[in-house]
């Protein structure tokens, strides 16, 4: 499950290719030369030895120049070979020991990412989705400074997991509607225009309130949901429900 913006292949390309270490020589501490190694290992993909390479940095020399960019390259390398919850640790490692450094930012980016990657399809549990959601907030509450890609990209991630959320709700109200528990289906419904009203679900919700307001045969909270559709949620809406909010506006016209 491999789910990265493209911005990161050019961020992270940098980002390896910075970070002051200075060429391996003999004279090179161990800490320095831990480090070296764990940048070609990580320069080469091999994450596992990263890895190895940047936890000898960060125990042997939490105080060094090179513990927080080791600390997140270690993240990066573990994110990478997809232990994303081991990665969000180590970011948040970074946070927590060096809150003034460059990579704290970019570590609070990561933690969302990383519990993005876990988050699952919409019919299943949706902790990770909510996890998160709520750290790609405290990005952009913490850091409104940051670059504006990753402002941006936070933004863009936020209302895609929002909208799984209430993709979640919809499925709910579809199974009701399956059930033929039709109230149920509509409180349901309602849930997800409430709470996720900023979202592709929401549109879907509003117009399934009005259809099966009309399959009740309540024509008057058909009209009513079906206007509320046309005033709020028409302009973002498909083709196809739009296709399906004149059907349905013809049918209420002939009632």
């Amino acid at each position: 499950m491999k789910r990265y913006l493209p911005i990161f292949g050019f961020f992270l390309i940098v980002l390896a290719g910075c970070g002051g270490s200075k060429p391996a020589s003999n004279m090179a501490s161990p800490i320095e030369q831990r480090f070296s190694d764990g940048k070609k290992a990580y320069e080469e993909k091999n994450w596992l030895e990263a890895i190895s390479a940047f936890d000898d940095v960060r125990l042997q020399g939490p105080a060094s120049k090179y513990a927080a960019e080791a600390t997140f390259l270690e993240g990066m390398s573990r994110y990478y070979s997809e232990t994303y919850i081991s990665a969000a640790v180590d970011f948040r490692s970074v946070r927590r020991s060096y809150p003034s450094s460059d990579f704290a930012p970019r570590s609070q980016f990561m933690i969302a990412e990383s519990y993005y990657q876990l988050s699952p399809r919409a019919e299943l549990d949706q902790n990770y989705t909510q996890y998160a959601i709520n750290e790609y907030q405290t990005f952009l509450r913490e850091y409104s400074n940051a670059k504006k890609e990753l402002l941006d990209s936070a933004e863009m991630r936020i209302a895609e997991l929002r909208n799984k959320l209430g993709q979640k709700i919809l499925l709910s109200a579809e199974l009701y509607i399956k059930l033929l528990d039709t109230k149920s289906a509509i409180q349901y419904f309602g849930r997800v225009v409430e709470t996720y009203y900023d979202t592709p679900s929401a549109v879907e919700s509003q117009l399934r309130i009005a259809e099966v307001q009309y399959d009740r045969k309540k024509m008057k909270e058909a009209q009513e949901a079906l206007g509320t559709f046309d005033e709020k949620f028409l302009g973002n809406s498909t083709k196809e429900q739009r296709e399906r909010a004149l059907k349905l506006r013809q049918q209420l016209t002939l009632k």
